[in-house]
């Protein structure tokens, strides 16, 4: 009975750690309710917090993504040909527990799935194995399983296509006191190693320059190659190509020189798409579509939701492939991820681009954006007028907190 009474307390605590270390907000629980075009429920059994990647790859485009079966994390995915959805092949698991997986082109034109795994074995806190593990695919199906890391707890991690970037601690601390970003070749092999503290997560990297969260929800660009930090003014930020792009205050600006007014929007990345760019908007309740024709931003579809997490997304053949996790129950975090296709105007040149993979990146800053003095500004075409609370998004891993709870109720009950 104290046994049980103990796991009870100590669920209660780390579920309120999972809860405070995320985003608040208002949401409307009454339903999901979209204005446009069919919406493909990915998954009804995801959680607050968990990820999912998404990419093309040879003419299809796959889906990856965390679930919880059975108190335990598990990666899933899809592939879709056009709207055609089919089972995606999935890596010879042999762990506890996996989650939080990405996608990456890397630059011999090789797919590469990367993502945290629990090695069997019995664990508490201060002994938990979060490894980072990787798998290759090779005609469409998954090769062995490599674990990248050997022992710590891998916390976040990204690829630009010729190294892998990992946020780590030796010994999990839940306050991110201990954290260590490296960077690894493919295969694991530490090429630098910076102690740089209070890191929750990766975003983006570009050559060597690793966009990171910290625990306060500050964004910095680190070069790995000397430890430089230079924070940025941003609520979000990442790489388009070549470019820095950072959101800050309702305005969205691509590598200091051309901005976009969004100024009821929460968040917003750009695709580089058909000379121009296809940008994503969101706040709580509404999920918006543009698209920069190099002279005006135009609208394309506009997606009421209850509550949006930081989608990602990825354009093929015309259409936009658009995800975003939706919560329905506040009080355990559970919720679905969404996918909406949609028709983007006539494509003329596409860049092989997603939001989860960089390919081939030129390097043309020192360790941060090129500062230039032509300056475009232009402004959203929204005829809605509202308001809601912001919200600060973190990148800190839930799902990894989630399998901590798993494995420490396991060992206390039995």
């Amino acid at each position: 009975m104290k046994n049980k009474i103990k796991a009870i307390v100590i669920f209660f605590i780390l579920s309120l750690i999972m809860l405070s270390t995320k985003i608040m907000a208002q949401t409307n629980l009454n339903g999901q309710q979209y204005t446009n075009t069919s919406i493909i429920i990915i998954t009804n059994n995801s959680h607050f917090g968990y990820g999912f990647s998404i990419t093309i790859y040879n003419g299809l485009v796959y889906i990856y993504y965390t679930e919880l079966q059975s108190s335990i994390a598990t990666i899933n995915g899809l592939i879709f040909n056009g709207t055609e959805e089919m089972n995606a092949s999935l890596p010879n698991f042999n762990d506890l527990g996996e989650g939080s997986p990405g996608l990456f082109e890397l630059n011999n034109g090789s797919l590469m799935l990367l993502w945290g795994g629990v090695p069997m074995g019995s664990y508490s806190l201060n002994n938990l194995t979060i490894l980072l593990q990787a798998s290759i695919l090779n005609n469409n199906v998954w090769g062995p399983v490599i674990n990248l890391t050997n022992n710590g707890v891998a916390l976040s991690y990204y690829s630009d296509g010729n190294y892998i970037y990992l946020v780590y601690e030796h010994i999990i601390s839940l306050t991110y006191n201990n954290t260590i970003l490296e960077e690894l070749t493919l295969s694991g092999n530490v090429i630098k190693s910076l102690n740089i503290p209070n890191i929750t997560g990766i975003v983006s990297a570009n050559n060597g320059l690793i966009i990171v969260q910290f625990v306060n929800s500050t964004y910095g660009l680190i070069n790995i190659n000397n430890g430089d930090i230079e924070f940025l003014n941003a609520t979000n930020a990442g790489f388009v190509n070549n470019s820095l792009y950072q959101f800050y205050d309702g305005v969205l600006t691509i590598n200091q020189n051309l901005t976009f007014n969004l100024p009821i929007y929460e968040g917003a990345f750009p695709i580089s798409w058909n000379n121009g760019y296809v940008i994503i908007a969101w706040r709580p309740g509404l999920l918006s579509v543009y698209y920069w024709n190099g002279t005006e931003l135009q609208p394309i579809v506009n997606y009421t939701t209850q509550f949006t997490i930081i989608p990602k997304a990825t354009i093929l053949n015309n259409n936009l492939y658009l995800a975003w996790f939706g919560l329905n129950n506040i009080s355990t975090g559970q919720g679905s991820i969404y996918m909406a296709i949609s028709p983007l105007p006539y494509q003329i040149i596409q860049y092989n681009n997603t939001t989860t993979t960089n390919n081939t990146i030129n390097n043309n800053y020192n360790n941060s954006a090129i500062s230039t003095s032509n300056t475009s500004s232009y402004n959203s075409i929204q005829t809605t007028n509202t308001t809601s609370n912001k919200s600060s998004s973190s990148l800190i891993p839930i799902w990894l907190i989630i399998l901590i709870i798993g494995v420490v109720v396991f060992i206390i009950l039995y």
